[in-house]
């Protein structure tokens, strides 16, 4: 939710806009920019997405595709008659991040198992995980929780257990916005928009351990009624959280000409609260070696919860000379202090009682320690070059370098850009775009104790955008 990174624009999603105008989505990077409109128009938007991603996790590899086609943006911009300089308002949709997150494992854990995690006390599983018989006491005098692979009546300890997942991670968020431009004093050009964000993260998660080669038949499960005792065939973890949120954001900036052929530019997106609706499910489901299996309430927990994570400022500058032999060549740099993230888990505590409420405030404080020395301040780099065959016809080319927000693992993006715009009616004019990124990524699959396992993935992304511009 602290990362927005897409533009649904396709004439902006190239270029940077901090000291220049390239078309509707231009207001995201600078609300001045609009003012150097050259006129009224509406823009209408498509994105299509393709992600490929490979994925390593204990010592195997395979690859996920996802291909998805969405709506871009609908935008109105208006340039208002004036005796001198320039007045521009407008507003519409914009898609401003769109990302699909989805991961596959199928390897042999020789090491420890997901029931690991469910040991701890503090763990969330650990009540169903012991009613699914994923966990159970160490002996028959101990009231120590063991995994089900680790209890003493184990003779040959752990010997491992094949592991097979589907994590799926998908994120959607856009913004309707307003927005406002002059230049105020000549070749002074100001600007302001206001927004409310509002998107959807949806986590779906199916974690197996399978006994295939029927290393644990030591009949650990204790008969019950005329049942005989029994042993573990598989667990199976599933987990869903949606989360659906809203938020407001407000951006400001300037643009100052003091030559004809040079743009100066600087603005800032100002720290943002976004409040969450979150619902999750979670159960485990065990089957045993005679075919039975645990399923039902004691195996489930489910509920609801609301917080607010508030964004970061982001402060960009940049600059853009204009028209020299048909080339227009634009640079930014973006200020980003991601550590300042926060969290507000107190945000609805009317029904809850005042140690609920410490709780709560010991978590929050422990999440933002953990953001604030987890994540670090980046400069993002943007470039963008176009040149033009005519008054309306040009071809651009853009590159990014979006270094790693986190501290330890420092996986930089970088991003490559090409476009042309050109007129195909009177008046109607057609954008198409393309933008490829690649970088390497880790995710954390379950963790405990010092003990974390992790998936290495290779990402890579291309869009696809195409958007016809209306002229009035």
């Amino acid at each position: 939710m602290s990362t927005l990174n897409s533009n649904g624009d396709a004439l902006s999603s190239v270029t940077t806009s901090v000291s220049s105008f390239n078309g509707y989505g231009s207001f995201i990077d600078n609300p001045a920019s609009m003012a150097l409109a050259g006129g009224s128009f509406y823009s209408l938007g498509w994105l299509n997405q393709n992600n490929t991603q490979s994925n390593g996790y204990i010592g195997s590899s395979n690859e996920t595709e996802f291909s998805n086609t969405t709506f871009g943006n609908l935008g109105l911009v208006y340039k208002v008659p004036t005796d001198r300089g320039s007045f521009v308002i407008g507003g519409g949709y914009n898609v401003i991040s769109k990302d699909v997150d989805d991961t596959f494992i199928n390897a042999t854990n020789q090491d420890n198992s997901i029931t690991d995690l469910f040991k701890q006390s503090g763990s969330d599983y650990n009540g169903i995980a012991f009613e699914a018989f994923a966990i159970d006491y160490r002996n028959d005098t101990s009231n120590e929780i063991e995994s089900i692979f680790r209890v003493d009546d184990r003779p040959a300890g752990f010997l491992g257990i094949d592991q097979f997942a589907e994590i799926k991670n998908t994120r959607d968020i856009g913004e309707f916005s307003v927005f406002a431009s002059t230049e105020f004093q000549k070749n002074l050009f100001a600007g302001i928009s206001l927004g409310i964000i509002n998107g959807s993260i949806n986590y779906d998660r199916s974690f197996q351990e399978v006994d295939e080669n029927n290393f644990y038949n030591d009949d650990v499960i204790p008969p019950s009624g005329s049942d005989p005792a029994t042993d573990i065939f598989s667990i199976t973890l599933t987990d869903e959280i949606d989360t659906e949120f809203f938020g407001f954001t407000a951006r400001g900036g300037i643009i100052y000409k003091p030559l004809p052929f040079l743009n100066l530019g600087a603005s800032i997106v100002a720290p943002s609260k976004i409040f969450v609706m979150e619902s999750f499910y979670s159960n485990i489901r065990t089957e045993f070696d005679d075919d039975t299996f645990t399923d039902g309430d004691e195996t489930t927990f489910f509920g609801e919860f609301e917080y607010a994570v508030t964004r970061p400022a982001e402060f960009k500058v940049g600059a853009t000379l204009q028209d020299i032999g048909n080339l227009t060549i634009s640079a930014t740099a973006e200020y980003i202090d991601y550590s300042s993230t926060k969290v507000d888990f107190t945000i609805n505590t009317g029904n809850l009682d005042p140690s609920d409420v410490a709780i709560l405030k010991e978590d929050e404080d422990a999440t933002n320690q953990s953001i604030s020395s987890t994540y670090n301040a980046v400069i993002n780099f943007k470039a963008s070059a176009a040149y033009s065959f005519t008054k309306d016809t040009k071809i651009i080319a853009g590159y990014a370098l979006l270094p790693g927000k986190e501290d330890l693992y420092q996986f930089e993006e970088v991003v490559y850009s090409g476009g042309l715009t050109f007129p195909i009616a009177e008046n109607i004019f057609l954008d198409l775009s393309a933008q490829y990124s690649s970088r390497s990524d880790r995710s954390i699959v379950y963790e405990f104790e010092n003990n974390v396992q992790a998936v290495s993935k290779e990402k890579e992304r291309l869009n696809i955008l195409a958007g016809v511009k209306f002229r009035f």
